[in-house]
């Protein structure tokens, strides 16, 4: 009875995002969707039988109530804050639809029909030939009666699929032309590729392959999550930031489903159970996160401007409300102890450290790439989060507009407030939410129970090999009680006099009245922090000529692909119905020779 339910009601809010129908209905819809997905969570988790027991009309599929409810917060936040258009809406209702959908085909086809609404490009049209691919292969004798060559094409097209859902590059400084601004439809392509890449740990066969492929999934993973950091710490304004950085976390789901991969094909079972619990805590910890920080963005954009960070600074008096919100977002998207951002990084740590080994220094080294990776990762992610803070917050305002911002009243800060809020329940209680999703884990991990020792708790993280246990809850005690110490201590010991001065300022005297923003060549720009690191490398200074004309000849490639595109798509629009005609004889003949 609660998937048809929550099948009727998804059905209601697509229907209602395509006609004219008032928003607080469809809102009202998104909170029920959120009610029933936390209902389906808890019956797989409080019943102590087998889900293949339970009668039908309570049976969910507990892979699925994970992202729903993810989807359908996003939905809610983002319908309440900033009244998303017919097209957002209906983007997050197709992408519930194809996430409560347990059948790994009409999966397939309810993800492709949500790419064009999420993204526009022409990677989009690769997507939906990945998914058609991979749905067709699927379709024909899927499962265990598949032959080893389908069984062996099949990931291809699935990870092609995910990775344009999740909105990854490997471009790793592409700029403003090629990246664009986040949003919720990005946000709700990033739970749906997360979803579809733990659909196939599970349901499809790519999950049963064998390590190799595994370890090429997660390095392909680890590449894109490097070239989305960099993205986001070379990015111009804050959407394109958090575009790069959502990116990043995108190649981290894709590293963890490749961990996923490598303890099932090796009977590692908690080394598979703890991937998997990462990567359900990351859409619900990360995710809101990113969420609150790009209705953060957009609201502070109507009242200060675009965000560009050449232009833009001096949020943290100017607006010290919203500010604060987006300082307090960027600290969790960014990996900042203990968040659930730097849950994930340490989860991930511990999967990599548990990895199966050879002997000798041969077997040891992918290990320790991966781990370098990882780290890369996680610096690229803390220094774009610092650069974005930095400059929003404590620089100077370039235009008059930014200087004469006022802050938000509460009221429009309030779905923001609720998705940190869930952000930092997962962060100080991570096991609430892996007990909600505990029956997905053991479903990924192929195990019919908990092992000894893989109960998750509410208090704590465990590693995957059982080596170590991360408290964020006793961190934020141990901090909050050194702030009250502080604060009292300077409450009875009186505060030193100041001279009141803007923050941006930094006690330097008034500017002359023909440069009311300052000296320009005295100010911190967005520069700073990528010069620094080109400073402290000092690689970029040998390999500039040889970079610049590898740049080059990869433009004029893409310039005569694009040609040939054109020409292609001309020439299949002037003989379309001969084309079809060739492919029916073709698909003839290869019945007729495999008979």
């Amino acid at each position: 009875m609660l998937p048809i339910l929550l099948l009727l009601v998804l059905s209601g809010i697509l229907v209602a995002s395509l006609i004219p129908v008032p928003e607080p209905a469809i809102r009202a819809g998104w909170a029920m969707v959120l009610v029933l997905g936390l209902a389906m969570a808890c019956v797989p988790a409080l019943a102590s039988v087998p889900l293949h027991a339970l009668p039908a009309v309570v049976r969910v599929d507990a892979l699925s109530v994970p992202f729903v409810v993810v989807i359908a917060a996003v939905g809610l936040a983002s319908g309440t804050a900033e009244s998303p258009s017919t097209l957002a809406c209906a983007a997050l209702a197709c992408a519930a639809l194809a996430a409560t959908t347990g059948n790994p085909v009409l999966f397939g086809v309810g993800a492709a029909t949500v790419l064009p609404m999420i993204r526009a490009g022409r990677g989009v049209a690769l997507g939906v030939l990945a998914g058609a691919v991979a749905t067709a292969l699927l379709a024909d004798g899927g499962g265990a009666a598949m032959g080893g060559w389908r069984l062996a094409i099949l990931p291809a097209p699935v990870l092609l699929f995910a990775t344009v859902l999740m909105g990854l590059s490997p471009r790793p400084l592409s700029g403003a032309r090629h990246v664009r601004p986040a949003g919720a439809g990005d946000l709700a392509g990033f739970v749906l590729g997360c979803c579809l890449l733990v659909r196939m740990l599970v349901d499809w066969p790519a999950g049963r392959i064998g390590a190799p492929w595994g370890m090429g999934v997660g390095g392909i993973g680890l590449l894109l999550a490097m070239a989305g950091g960099a993205r986001a710490l070379t990015a111009g304004d804050a959407p394109r930031v958090l575009a790069g950085m959502l990116a990043a976390w995108g190649g981290v789901a894709m590293l963890l489903a490749g961990l996923a991969v490598v303890g099932r094909a090796d009977d590692l079972p908690l080394l598979a159970l703890g991937a998997a619990r990462t990567l359900f805590l990351l859409p619900a910890g990360v995710g809101m996160a990113v969420l609150a920080a790009i209705l953060t963005a957009s609201h502070i954009a109507r009242e200060a401007g675009p965000l560009v960070l050449a232009r833009a600074g001096g949020l943290a008096a100017l607006m010290p409300r919203a500010g604060a919100t987006l300082a307090l977002a960027l600290a969790v998207a960014c990996g900042l102890p203990p968040l659930a951002g730097f849950a994930v990084l340490w989860l991930l740590v511990q999967s990599l450290l548990a990895l199966p080994r050879a002997d000798g220094l041969a077997g040891e080294i992918p290990s320790l790439l991966a781990l370098c990776g990882g780290g890369v990762v996680s610096g690229l992610l803390l220094l774009a989060g610092v650069r974005m803070g930095a400059i929003l917050l404590l620089g100077r305002p370039r235009t008059p507009r930014c200087a004469a911002a006022t802050d938000l009243p509460p009221a429009r800060l309030m779905a923001v407030l609720s998705c940190l809020g869930v952000a930092g329940v997962v962060s100080v209680l991570p096991g609430l939410w892996l007990w909600l999703t505990r029956a997905a884990g053991w479903q990924v991990a192929a195990l019919g129970a908990a092992p000894e020792g893989a109960r998750p708790s509410l208090l704590w993280l465990s590693a995957a090999g059982g080596t170590g246990t991360f408290s964020p809850s006793g961190i934020v005690l141990l901090f909050g009680l050194c702030g009250g110490v502080v604060l009292v201590l300077s409450r009875l010991g009186g505060g030193l006099p100041a001279r009141p001065a803007a923050a941006w300022t930094e006690g330097a005297p008034p500017s002359p009245p023909w440069m009311p923003f300052g000296d320009p060549a005295t100010q911190v720009g967005p520069g700073l922090f990528v010069g620094r690191l080109d400073a402290v490398l000092g690689l970029t200074r040998l390999l500039r000529g040889a970079v610049r004309r590898l740049i080059g000849a990869v433009r004029r490639a893409g310039r005569w692909g694009a040609a040939i595109n054109d020409r292609a798509a001309a020439l299949t629009a002037r003989h379309a119905m001969v084309l079809v005609l060739a492919w029916i004889v073709i698909a003839s003949l290869v019945r007729i020779w495999a008979g």
